[in-house]
This record gives C-alpha cells, structure tokens and sequence, in this order.
C-alpha cells in the first residue's frame, strides 16, 4: 500500500497534463470557431467552461506538487496523495468532455483530438485506486486528524 504514495502524484500529474492538454486544444478551436461572427470564445458559457478548466488544471498541479514534495522529503503523504490522484482524475475528465462540447459536432470527429483525450481520460479514474477508493482514504485520515 506504501507504494501507491509513490504512483498516486504520478498518475495525478498524468491526468493533470491531459487536462492541461484538453484546455489549450479547446483554447485554440474556441479562437478559431466562429459563430454569428464571433471567435465562440466570445460567448460566455464557452468562456467560463475555459475558465473552469484553467482552475481546475492549476488546482490539480499544485496537489501533485505538494503531494510529491513531501513524498521527496520522506514524509507521508497519503492523504495529499490521495487528494491529488481523485482531483486530477475528475478534473482531466471534466476537461475532456468539455474540450468535447467546444469542439461541438468535430469532438467526436477524429481528425481533431478531443475524442481522443475524452477516451484516455477515463482511465485515470480507475488504476491505483478509484475516486471513490480515494474519497474513502481521505475521509479515513481526515476523522484520524480529529480525534
């Protein structure tokens, strides 16, 4: 079970560069694609779905990063381990779909990459413990803290 204090950040900094990945792809369609004249990242749900990803992909880096730091110094790191792998796991599949819907009927064609990102997502919400497995860690040790 120690090992996975190990492969937890890893997989999170995984997920974390496919959401990164997903958010500059969308960044770049919604610059080009226009609607009523308009780049559609003019228009606001496209804009605020773009924002969401950015805090999402910079709230997941900074849990890998300290996750993985404190792991480096010899501390445990369980507990931001977990946090790290279910953010960035949720996160890099939130970021997929919604490259998706940016992307409108051309997400699911595979000339562009956001079918492909959607796919690869899912995966990380799986190995090294599901998110569900995560929540449950982290719950455990977070009733430790306040006992």
């Amino acid at each position: 079970m120690g090992a996975f204090d190990t492969t937890r950040p890893l997989v999170a900094a995984a997920a974390t560069g496919l959401g990164k990945r997903a958010l500059e792809e969308a960044t770049k369609y919604s610059l080009e694609r226009k609607t009523m004249g308009h780049a559609i990242i003019k228009h606001q749900a496209v804009a605020f779905m773009l924002a969401d990803m950015a805090m999402g992909v910079e709230a997941s880096r900074l849990l890998v990063h300290k996750s993985s730091w404190l792991r480096d110094r010899g501390e445990k790191n369980t507990y931001l381990a977990s946090m790290a792998k279910a953010m960035a796991s949720e996160m890099a599949n939130r970021a997929a779909a919604d490259c998706v819907q940016i992307f409108g009927g051309n997400g699911f064609n595979t000339e562009y990459p956001a079918e492909k990102l959607m796919r690869d997502a899912k995966i990380f919400q799986i190995y090294e413990g599901t998110s569900q497995i995560q929540r449950l860690i982290i719950s455990r040790l977070l009733s430790e803290q306040f006992r």
